[in-house]
């Protein structure tokens, strides 16, 4: 992925490609100009202006890219789950006489 921090700008010439490998739950905020999105294996094409946003909804790779004119994308991480499921069965104590 591009970000190394929560949140991270790029200003992008017109054709200029932001690659995320594998971003659920990562907003994509367009600060200036008109972005294109496009997801890996979903026929939709998103178009954002400026001042609007689009949360990646699956996995894969997304592209990025500034199509009418140069522009300016604010790429927001997907915030930490809360609570991921737990295994209750892989979480249980072994009991001692089965202990390796």
């Amino acid at each position: 992925m591009v970000c190394l921090d929560p949140s991270v700008r790029v200003d992008l010439v017109r054709g200029g490609v932001v690659r995320l490998p594998d971003g659920p739950g990562t907003r994509v905020v367009a600060l200036a100009g008109t972005l294109w999105i496009t997801l890996e294996d979903d026929p939709r094409d998103v178009l954002v202006e400026a001042g609007a946003a689009f949360v990646v909804d699956r996995g894969g790779l997304t592209l990025v890219c500034a199509i009418a004119g140069p522009a300016a994308v604010l790429i927001e991480a997907a915030p930490p789950q809360a609570h991921a499921p737990v295994d209750e069965a892989a979480e249980a104590p072994v009991p001692a006489s089965r202990a390796a």
